[in-house]
């Protein structure tokens, strides 16, 4: 990669603090860009090296004497609902990607942060988001939320799918949508401890178990079945990576040239069980 702080390519944005350990950047967000920022390891930061901090992101409250002020009681999750941040290591490097969700309540500004390097501890390497209020990805959304499911049970501030889910044994939980939606399906308490979390399949939206409607199943890239689909995360940059972390929400935006009414879905593990995201994609509205 050049050796640029700031690298817009093609549906991508990227701050590139790896090269630049005392800089930072700012972008505006847009849902057809993705955000990625490159942040160095820092080996004496961080004693397993394994996955960018989550807490490393935040609502933006200034700067004071060149440091970030982080106030740790505007958690990521907390001030973003929705949010899906994915990492993978390559070369020493933290490559993070950050996804807005699809309803923002006000215009917000959040920063993730790089370790200092050694050197350098008096100043705060990062990258700020600048992102609008938000209904919806053309701001057209039916409702308060995204159509979907969370296995997550979150509920009040923290809502994000229109369906959160109860922990009862094996749930199932269905949605319908038709072209043009967006829909959802999310495996993050952001309340309490989810144990053994996973998606399945782990790249659901990517893949998916589908079929014509009828009972015979099978798994494949969504783009099989809907050409013009687009889901979030993307993970076309690093397929396979097992550096990856693994992401637990995941967002599906339907085409508007759908031919077939279409059945999809997606597992949730977590706690022993398994749940289970039907959804119902139908060609046409009906009124």
């Amino acid at each position: 990669m050049a050796n640029l702080k700031d690298i817009e390519v093609g549906n991508y944005f990227i701050c590139n603090l790896k090269d630049y350990p005392t800089g930072n950047c700012s972008v505006d967000h847009d849902y057809n860009k993705t955000i990625k920022l490159l942040c160095p390891i820092v080996h004496n930061k961080n004693s397993s090296d394994k996955a960018y901090d989550p807490s490393y992101c935040f609502k933006y409250d200034g700067i004071k004497d060149e440091f970030i002020i982080n106030n740790k009681q505007n958690y990521i999750h907390t001030s973003l609902p929705g949010v899906i941040l994915t990492n993978h290591i390559e070369n020493d490097t933290y490559n993070l990607s950050i996804y807005p969700p699809f309803v923002v309540k006000e215009d917000i500004t959040i920063v993730c942060i790089c370790d200092s390097e050694k050197g350098n501890e008096g100043i705060t390497p990062y990258l700020k988001i600048n992102i609008k209020k938000a209904h919806g990805l053309n701001n057209n959304l039916e409702g308060d939320y995204i159509k979907g499911c969370d296995y997550g049970n979150n509920r009040g501030k923290f809502q994000f799918l229109t369906k959160p889910v109860k922990y009862i044994s094996n749930p199932v939980c269905e949605v319908n949508a038709y072209p043009g939606d967006v829909v959802g399906i999310n495996c993050n308490s952001y309340t309490t401890k989810m144990q053994g979390a996973r998606l399945e399949p782990e790249s659901c939206f990517s893949m998916v178990y589908f079929s014509n409607l009828t009972m015979q199943f099978t798994k494949t890239s969504v783009n099989n079945i809907m050409p013009n689909a687009k889901y979030y995360p993307d993970l076309t940059p690093h397929p396979g990576n097992q550096n990856s972390k693994m992401f637990l929400t995941s967002y599906l935006l339907i085409p508007n040239d759908i031919q077939k009414d279409i059945l999809i879905y997606c597992h949730c593990s977590y706690n022993g069980n398994k749940g289970l995201a039907i959804f119902n994609i139908f060609a046409t509205k009906t009124s």
